[in-house]
Order: structure tokens, then C-alpha cells, then sequence
């Protein structure tokens, strides 16, 4: 068995801080439930090049960070979608943080949708929908396209390109929201401003614990 670490003092303060008292807990036996189901599986299967002893600080925290920047997200019943969402991540985390929240799992690769399938079914996550798709030919589908208030996207495409991939996800008003660093967003910038069909927006920087790096969001939003 991986051996699997607990959050230390800094990262529940920080999870504390993202999520609230009443939630934290439960969010922390759902991640841990997660975290040894990922680490188990990735000895098999390609799923993270993060070690466990950084998955609170590069993982959890990073993908829960979206709570502080995202406020939408605390309200019940928003429609939600992840795509390039490979193993779960930030999909998991959100949809264990916010049980009102309705969270839409996209990613191509099948094997990574089976194992998400997996955790989501051992966690008993019923807020949580993996789907085997691309997120282009999802739009196209009634009832997908136009559903979900806010996309988020962690580690895939450029914010240029998930722009075109992902457009038609979003519901009047809804935002797509690119996880990235100074120098990622920096590069970006230039061609989403560019880009007359959408209003692009950036938050602050925020840190992550153990010096693990700062993150930032870029907002997409569809007039």
C-alpha cells in the first residue's frame, strides 16, 4: 500500500480558509479516501507526476483555491463543468468541498474517466459526473450546450484554445475560468484581449502553502 500523508498545520489552515469549518472534516476523509485510490492506481496507470507528500499542498489546496477566487461556486445548484479533467483534478476536490455544487467531469482519455468512476463511486460523490467526451463534441448536444455556468480548466490547453473548445459549454453570462501562473497568464494575455467574442479578466495572485508556488485565475466570461 502508498504510503499516504494527513495534511499538516499550514495546509488545513489554508483548506480552512477555502472552505469553511462546517465542510472541513468530511472534505479532508473524501480526499484522503481519493488521494490512496490515486496513488494506488498511478503505480499501474499514468494518472499524476506529483509525489503523496505534496498532493494537500500541489493538488488539494491549489484545486480548491478556485473556491476563493470563483465566489459563484458557493451558490447551490450552479451547473459546472471540468474539462481535461484527467484524474479528477480539480473536479474531485470542488464537487467534495461544495455538495450543492453540480460538477460535469470531461476528459478524452478512458481509462482516466474509468478511475474517476471509480473514486466518485467509493466516495459516493452524487454530485459528480464523469463523461468520456471532448468538450467540443459535448456542445454540440442539447443538452450540453449552453448548461454550465462556469468551465474551469487546470492543466490542459492553452486559454486561447480552450476558448474555441469550450465556448459553447457556457450559458449566457457564464465564464470560463484557466488555471495558471504569472508567466503562463503573462504569455495568454495578449491574444485573449485580442479576442472581441469574449471579456477577459484576471484575479490576484494567490499562494499556495510550503512555498508550493502561487496560482492565478484567468476569467473568460461570454457576454
Amino acid at each position: 500500500m502508498v504510503e499516504f500523508p494527513s495534511p499538516d498545520a499550514a495546509e488545513r489552515a489554508f483548506l480552512l480558509e477555502c472552505i469553511g469549518t462546517d465542510r472541513l472534516e468530511h472534505f479532508i476523509a473524501l480526499c484522503t479516501q481519493y488521494g490512496r485510490l490515486l496513488y494506488e492506481t498511478n503505480e499501474s496507470l499514468n494518472l499524476t507526476a506529483i509525489p503523496p507528500e505534496s498532493y494537500w499542498s500541489k493538488h488539494v489546496c491549489d484545486c480548491v483555491l478556485a473556491l476563493r477566487a470563483l465566489p459563484e461556486l458557493f451558490a447551490d445548484g450552479v451547473r459546472m463543468a471540468d474539462i481535461g479533467c484527467g484524474a479528477g483534478l480539480p473536479a474531485f476536490p470542488l464537487a467534495a468541498a461544495r455538495p450543492g455544487l453540480d460538477v460535469t467531469a470531461i476528459d478524452s482519455r478512458g481509462k482516466k474517466i474509468a478511475f474517476l468512476e471509480r473514486a466518485v463511486s467509493a466516495a459516493g460523490l452524487a454530485n459528480l459526473h464523469p463523461v468520456h467526451a471532448r468538450a467540443n463534441e459535448l456542445a454540440a448536444k442539447p443538452e450540453y450546450r449552453g448548461g454550465f455556468r462556469t468551465v474551469t480548466a487546470r492543466a490542459v490547453a492553452g486559454a486561447p484554445e480552450l476558448v474555441k473548445e469550450c465556448r459553447n459549454l457556457l450559458g449566457q453570462g457564464g465564464s470560463l475560468c484557466v488555471f495558471r501562473t504569472e508567466s503562463q497568464a503573462a504569455d495568454e494575455w495578449p491574444a485573449l484581449t485580442a479576442d472581441k467574442r469574449v471579456r477577459a479578466e484576471r484575479t490576484t495572485e494567490f499562494p499556495l502553502p510550503h512555498e508550493a508556488g502561487t496560482r492565478l485565475f484567468l476569467r473568460i466570461r461570454k457576454p
